[in-house]
């Protein structure tokens, strides 16, 4: 890799960072395409990786706001951990950046949920007396469709959740992360309860 792209993939990679960081916001998707954008780069082959933009946006997070952020994370966390027993039989995994620790105060926990139809979390969540709010995801999987998939959005103790409904038992077909077409990674419920994820 030349210095000139290294060096250019750093440099967006800050810049997303800063757009993050200033907009209170988790979608890193669109910062790097509005930091990009900002350097004239529109190929993808110039963009920097997903790891590289966590790492500038937690280094900007410690600058900024120091161990208010890592406890909101911890909050943020604990909150994911309830949600997950409480809806274990969807085998819920923590996705985005609750789980990959680029998460503020504003974040939401992000769930994927797993089931035959999405009114079996519909009826959970009514079980468990949530109120909640219907929206479509927009999901890329690795056969290379993309689909849009039912989601839930609800609020509890001052956090705001997103659940996504996937097909249960469809491992062949694993969505992917929009920005590197990788396979999405998360936590399920025994890694986010034994791990470091979690300072208890």
């Amino acid at each position: 890799m030349s210095t000139n792209k290294r060096e250019l993939q750093r440099r967006i990679a800050y810049e997303a960072a800063r757009i993050l960081t200033e907009l209170r916001s988790d979608n890193i998707g669109h910062a790097c395409q509005k930091a990009a954008a900002k350097y004239g780069v529109s190929k993808r082959r110039m963009m920097p990786s997903r790891e590289e933009i966590e790492l500038a946006l937690r280094e900007q997070q410690r600058l900024v706001r120091g161990e208010q952020q890592f406890d909101a994370l911890q909050r943020l966390r604990r909150s994911a951990l309830s949600a997950m027993q409480a809806l274990r039989q969807f085998q819920p995994l923590l996705v985005g950046s609750v789980f990959h620790g680029t998460a503020d105060s504003n974040s939401h926990v992000q769930l994927h949920l797993f089931a035959e139809t999405p009114e079996e979390v519909l009826f959970a969540l009514s079980d468990l007396q949530i109120p909640w709010q219907e929206k479509q995801h927009a999901i890329l999987f690795s056969d290379g469709s993309r689909q849009q998939m039912p989601g839930f959005h609800f609020n509890a103790d001052g956090v705001g959740f997103e659940l996504t409904v996937l097909p249960a038992g469809n491992h062949h077909r694993r969505p992917l992360d929009p920005l590197d077409n990788q396979p999405i990674r998360g936590a399920n419920l025994k890694r986010l309860k034994g791990s470091a994820l979690l300072d208890t």
